[in-house]
């Protein structure tokens, strides 16, 4: 029983712990650039402008900011949720099936290590300026992300599993079904998180090629009247957007593995 008090009081510390040494990094990061360019002015704010600059930025320009950040979150969601779905969903049928696996395991090796930025100038030819290129472009991404994810975490569950069910009358799909899929999913979370990550590197970079919404096309616009206010506003709702989406993905996995101990 002291043990178990013992350990929780481990987990309230650590937890604790981490929470002031996040705000102090906050903290520290907020003061430095206020001292560099504003303070001391060490940094001309052209180059870098100071936080006043870019919070009466964002008062000016509050309407269209959340048009285009809105803009922004449903595409990288859209994209995120069918290119992950569609990667799981190949990836498992790969697992199983070692006809499909030898049909897709050249093609998407072969593509694997192509960037899909290098796509972006094919996917404006074909696909114009449209919401349709952009959500294939990071689908495509996130998709192989997830195939990789999920066959590696397929692979990687004890065999003993497998056995057990099968050894209690359990047929290869039933046993696939209720023992293979829910022992993956601990390993996909980590899967999930970079593959979000990546749907909002290549939407952002989409947009920055061309589009006439969101806010890598706002930082686009910013860019050719040198307004570095914007470009910094921009940056830095990213960064806040994809930080917050991701703590509410690793709020959803520890609630779907809840049987399993993770450590945030």
């Amino acid at each position: 029983m002291n043990s178990s008090y013992d350990e929780l009081g481990k987990r309230q510390r650590a937890k604790k712990i981490k929470r002031i040494v996040s705000v102090a990094t906050i903290v520290f990061a907020l003061t430095s650039w206020y001292l560099f360019t504003t303070g001391l002015n060490l940094v001309p704010t052209l180059f870098f402008p100071s936080p006043s600059n870019v919070l009466d930025t964002l008062i000016q320009v509050r309407n269209s900011i959340l048009q285009h950040t809105l803009i922004t979150m449903i595409r990288v969601i859209a994209s995120f949720l069918l290119g992950s779905l569609m990667g799981m969903v190949v990836g498992l049928l790969m697992s199983r099936y070692q006809v499909i696996f030898a049909l897709l395991e050249p093609p998407i090796e072969a593509l694997r290590p192509i960037p899909p930025i290098a796509l972006i100038p094919f996917f404006i030819l074909w696909f114009g300026i449209g919401d349709f290129g952009k959500l294939l472009l990071a689908g495509i991404g996130c998709f192989m992300v997830m195939v990789i994810s999920t066959i590696e975490a397929v692979r990687n569950v004890p065999r003993i599993y497998t056995q057990a069910a099968q050894s209690l009358g359990a047929d290869d799909a039933y046993t696939y079904r209720t023992v293979v899929i829910p022992a993956i999913v601990p390993e996909l979370i980590a899967g999930w998180r970079v593959a979000l990550a990546l749907a909002f590197a290549l939407m952002i970079a989409a947009e920055l090629m061309g589009a006439q919404s969101g806010l890598g096309f706002m930082i686009m616009v910013a860019r050719r009247s040198l307004n570095t206010p914007t470009i910094l506003l921009g940056i830095i709702i990213i960064g806040i957007l994809a930080f917050l989406v991701d703590r509410m993905l690793n709020l959803f996995a520890n609630r779907l593995t809840r049987w399993t101990e993770r450590t945030n």
